[in-house]
């Protein structure tokens, strides 16, 4: 079965990757024939905005089939960012900072409890309607709050989503057993991100010697680290480093990386589904990067291919011992 598309991801659009830099990654982009990228209008998180103006301002040296797709503006725990009139403003903002008239796919980040489900889908389906993107597109949605928002666009006849991004990785695996069978079921595409789980899976963290190594980086632990906290919560367990440890003795007797293994795990021997690199259908893998250097390593990885059978099997076997752990990771 062939393996799922890439998406360049831009979290880092602003930040890692400056604006003065953005004149190397459209040769790259082009080099690659990736054609499309996810953005959001919070991005970076020191800089809302600029992650969407730095594509925009790319798009124009691209070809005028570049994709982009973002999403909602959404801060906190999404409660009351899903109004009409927050979303129709957030929409209008986002393109307004892309210099686009259509988004490819426009996501709702979380849900909001507050605002009722039918003014939500109501908002997307008129936004829909006046041909402001191409599909809709929703993440972090507990199955609950999906069911019930598919269930809204079948009786008002909604625009209903396409597609669905999450976190998902070597050790974070628990869509697999409570989405995927309703997003299969109702044609709904599965957009991985975080498939090296924020640099945890290439075990810099599990075996850093000191605290120090890890200064100014998302593992750092401090209380002005927010984004990074958030993944520290997640992974910083002892299962998971248990699991990491496992992982670097089987990769190593096949002599490959850590970051190689997790990635080619990703596109070839995890759950998701794909086309060729082009591809339109089927799944994705968002490859979110802070430098040209690590976005590379992403495509070698893609290129390497599938790993080796036994390799393969052993890092399965990893999800057995994280994945109570590993349940409270789909929404945060």
């Amino acid at each position: 079965m062939p393996p799922p598309k890439f998406i360049i991801g831009s979290l880092a659009f602003g930040k890692a990757f400056t604006v003065e830099e953005q004149d190397l990654l459209i040769p790259f982009m082009r080099e690659l024939g990736v054609k499309e990228a996810d953005s959001g209008p919070t991005w970076p998180l020191h800089a809302p905005g600029t992650a969407e103006q730095m594509i925009g301002a790319m798009l124009q040296y691209m070809s005028q089939d570049y994709i982009v797709d973002s999403r909602v503006e959404c801060m906190g725990n999404g409660d009351g960012t899903m109004t009409a009139d927050a979303i129709a403003k957030s929409l209008d903002r986002t393109l307004a900072n892309l210099g686009l008239k259509k988004l490819n796919i426009f996501y709702c980040d979380r849900p909001d409890y507050k605002t009722p489900v039918a003014e939500q889908a109501g908002a997307i389906d008129k936004a829909y309607r006046e041909g402001k993107f191409t599909m809709f597109g929703v993440c972090n949605f507990p199955i609950p709050f999906l069911e019930e928002w598919l269930q809204v666009c079948d009786e008002k006849g909604y625009v209903k989503p396409k597609v669905f991004q999450g976190m998902y990785n070597l050790l974070c695996r628990t869509y697999e057993e409570t989405h995927f069978a309703l997003l299969r079921k109702h044609g709904i595409r599965f957009f991985a991100h975080s498939p090296i789980a924020g640099g945890f899976l290439t075990g810099k963290v599990t075996f850093a010697a000191d605290p120090s190594e890890l200064e100014g980086t998302r593992w750092e632990k401090g209380p002005g680290n927010t984004f990074g906290n958030a993944y520290i919560a997640c992974y910083d367990k002892p299962s998971m480093h248990d699991a990491v440890r496992t992982m670097s003795k089987l990769c190593e007797a096949h002599a490959i990386g850590l970051f190689d293994a997790a990635v080619r795990w990703s596109f070839y021997h995890s759950k998701l589904v794909g086309g060729p690199i082009l591809s339109e259908k089927g799944d994705g893998v968002v490859l979110g990067a802070h430098n040209l250097s690590t976005l590379r390593k992403y495509v070698d990885a893609y290129v390497a291919g599938p790993l080796p059978e036994d390799l393969a099997k052993g890092l399965d076997g990893l999800w057995d011992g994280v994945r109570e752990d590993a349940s409270p990771l789909l929404a945060w």
